[in-house]
């Protein structure tokens, strides 16, 4: 078991909580979070499962899947340290989604109760979730209508940007900072493993990307954005 971190020394300056809840606020949630370690596949709350609360990730990396009614899963959104998880359900009694660590990580939980009187009472966090939760909106938005008409090279390009923005490379090595596999790419482009597969040796043979193992490497990251130029997600 790893040690508690709390909030006045945690490191993590892009934490909802600690952007936008200071002084009594701040220590109150640090004594009353809850805090645990995911390993990496492991499932932070399922769909079906009833809302306690909401979760702010303190390192690491997420998921959120969404499961058809044929058994399908797609991946409706990355999330890493610094954001929050299972605000879409607050108001309902049971999870929609699945949300699963992509790699280790560290999650803290705050109970629905107390998420309620942060935002009554300090309004830099609650302003804050509600420009959150509209630019979250627009950007769901706009991938699933640009999804519809995109071919197979423009979801990949567009699957690859969103990967890249959510947690960034490697400098020096040009690999991403998380592994992901084929299907995983799948699930958030909306096709399948083995059309990934296909487009990613197109994508190697342009020099768009190299490939060692499971890693890609970025070779022409700007090329990568130019092919889904038209589209624009802001």
């Amino acid at each position: 078991m790893k040690n508690r971190i709390e909030c006045n020394v945690c490191t993590n300056e892009n934490c909802f909580i600690k952007q936008g809840c200071f002084g009594e606020w701040l220590n109150k949630i640090s004594s009353q979070k809850n805090q645990l370690w995911y390993k990496k596949g492991s499932y932070i709350f399922r769909e079906g499962e009833p809302i306690y609360g909401i979760y702010f990730i303190q390192h690491g990396g997420i998921k959120v899947v969404t499961t058809s009614l044929h058994g399908r899963e797609q991946i409706v959104r990355l999330a890493k340290e610094g954001q929050i998880l299972g605000h879409r359900g607050l108001r309902k009694t049971y999870y929609y989604f699945n949300s699963v660590a992509i790699m280790d990580s560290l999650v803290c939980f705050v109970e629905n109760e107390l998420f309620y009187e942060a935002c009554m009472n300090c309004p830099e966090f609650a302003i804050n979730l509600i420009f959150f939760y509209a630019s979250e909106l627009r950007r769901a938005e706009l991938r699933v209508k640009y999804q519809a008409q995109m071919n197979i090279r423009e979801k990949v390009a567009m699957a690859f940007i969103y990967i890249y923005e959510a947690f960034g490379m490697n400098p020096e090595t040009k690999m991403l900072n998380i592994s992901l596999t084929r299907q995983d790419i799948a699930d958030i482009a909306g096709t399948t493993a083995e059309q990934v597969t296909r487009q990613l040796s197109n994508f190697e043979s342009e020099k768009l990307i190299a490939r060692n193992k499971r890693e890609i490497i970025f070779l022409n990251i700007k090329e990568l954005e130019n092919i889904i130029g038209d589209y624009k997600i802001e």
